[in-house]
């Protein structure tokens, strides 16, 4: 059993935001392995303590209702070595030549990601050692490939967890439980019965002092060429023999593989994109995009993107999927809405035909609300929302991820093949917005996205 974890890029946004406060969770609740250690690295000229300093902060903003002494527990794992994750010399000294099992945490941009590799399989890892990545797994579908590549070659012993903390997420993997766990839901879903689908994540939030990254991935990267397709593959997968087990991955492969890819010629009407500009979110006064600390206006990064895409699938051909991420939005919303085809006109009203039944299943808030019609006076059609509101997952889907990898589960990790279908469908549409094919819109800051795609 994995006994420790070594933190490539510990220096980083996601470690102080999203990994220390999933470990403090696991610590509290006891499921880290006896004498786990967790050894952070970075260029960083840091001291042991400066790091253990900077986690305690930002426990404290990030994770401030963690008790005192979970985050004394979490500070004493600690230890921090400076070195260049991509000299093989520098990787070996951090890993250990003779060491005990290790999770190696690759926490790192991904034009380090490839040397990173090279230089981490020279550290001798064994079949008892595992290595995490990050998202996004490469920049196109030939670099993926090019990394599996290399993860074949040269790191064939260790097992590998690509990471999308969308898959832990206890909220998104409700589509699961709704779909196979109640026998109302599931016989509906296809495309007799649905029109389209929506899936959703508009938020408040704005560049957050994240342009180092986000500048270069844009909110069709960042968001939805990973995420919310693997959200959309739980709404189309066939059944799995297991949800914790390898079936579960290859039944997401194989509904991915059923996205058609956007034809060329018709990208420019099937996708949209666009950023902010100055406005107000709240009370809160926000300046464009563009001059925002760190962004390079020449790069034309969007901060919204908007995409339909269509399957070839019996089950799902004929129903439209439309996948929206941006930030800097009026109001903060995420959610699956499966939106069913007119009923029969009972009412014999034309009022009924703009009513349709609508499953929401919140992202964001733990509800899930179902859209009716009913007959209200005078036999009046009318829409009527069934709704149910459950308690806040326990876990953030970083400890879950954490938990999932030192107990050797792979199924809600990103397979290779997995990983080379989510580009497949989206190069073209990443070449065509890189040709400027596709125009650049504009929203201000705390207004209304641009029209649906």
């Amino acid at each position: 059993m994995i006994q420790r974890m070594v933190l490539f890029g510990a220096s980083g946004d996601l470690t102080a935001r999203l990994l220390m406060p999933g470990i403090a969770q696991l610590v509290a609740e006891g499921l880290l392995p006896a004498g786990f250690g967790i050894l952070g690295s970075s260029r960083r000229d840091w001291s042991p303590g400066e790091f253990r300093k900077r986690m305690a902060a930002a426990l404290d903003q990030h994770a401030p209702s963690t008790l005192p002494e979970v985050k004394r527990a979490v500070i004493d794992k600690l230890d921090f070595r400076s070195a260049d994750v991509t000299n093989p010399a520098d990787v070996l000294s951090v890993v250990g030549d003779d060491h005990e099992p290790t999770l190696v945490y690759l926490a790192l941009p991904t034009d380090l990601l490839e040397r990173a590799l090279l230089a981490l399989s020279r550290a001798n890892l064994t079949e008892d050692d595992s290595v995490a990545i990050e998202k996004p797994f490469g920049t196109s579908l030939a670099s993926a490939q090019r990394l599996n590549e290399i993860l074949r070659s040269a790191l064939a012993k260790p097992a590998i967890y690509r990471i999308d903390h969308i898959l832990s997420d206890e909220l998104v993997r409700r589509i699961l439980a709704l779909r196979f766990a109640n026998r109302v839901f599931e016989p509906l879903l296809c495309a007799r019965h649905v029109e389209r689908v929506d899936i959703s994540w508009l938020e408040t939030l704005t560049l957050e002092g994240r342009a180092s990254y986000y500048d270069r991935a844009g909110a069709l990267k960042d968001a939805i060429q990973n995420h919310f397709m693997e959200t959309l593959s739980l709404v189309l997968l066939e059944r799995p023999a297991s949800l914790n087990g390898l079936s579960f991955r290859e039944k997401r492969v194989e509904a991915l593989k059923a996205v058609t890819v956007p034809a060329v010629g018709t990208i420019r009407e099937r996708t949209l994109r666009a950023r902010y500009t100055a406005g107000t979110i709240g009370s809160r006064t926000v300046p464009a995009y563009v001059d925002e600390p760190g962004v390079d206006p020449a790069r034309n990064t969007e901060t919204y993107a908007a995409v339909d895409l269509e399957m070839r699938s019996p089950r799902w051909a004929g129903t439209r999927f439309t996948l929206r991420h941006g930030k800097a939005l009026a109001r903060d919303t995420a959610e699956v809405a499966i939106h069913f085809r007119q009923a029969h006109d009972y009412f014999g009203d034309p009022r009924a035909g703009m009513l349709r039944n609508v499953l929401r299943i919140g992202l964001m808030e733990p509800y899930v609300r179902l859209e009716t019609v009913l007959n209200g006076p005078d036999s009046i059609p009318v829409s009527r929302t069934l709704g149910m509101l459950s308690a806040q997952p326990r876990r953030t889907a970083y400890a879950n991820l954490v938990a999932e990898m030192l107990s050797g589960r792979p199924a809600v990790f990103v397979g290779g093949g997995e990983a080379e279908e989510l580009w497949r469908i989206f190069d073209p549409i990443v070449k065509s917005w890189a040709n400027d094919d596709v125009p650049l819109r504009t929203y201000p800051a705390g207004g209304e996205p641009p029209g649906a795609s």
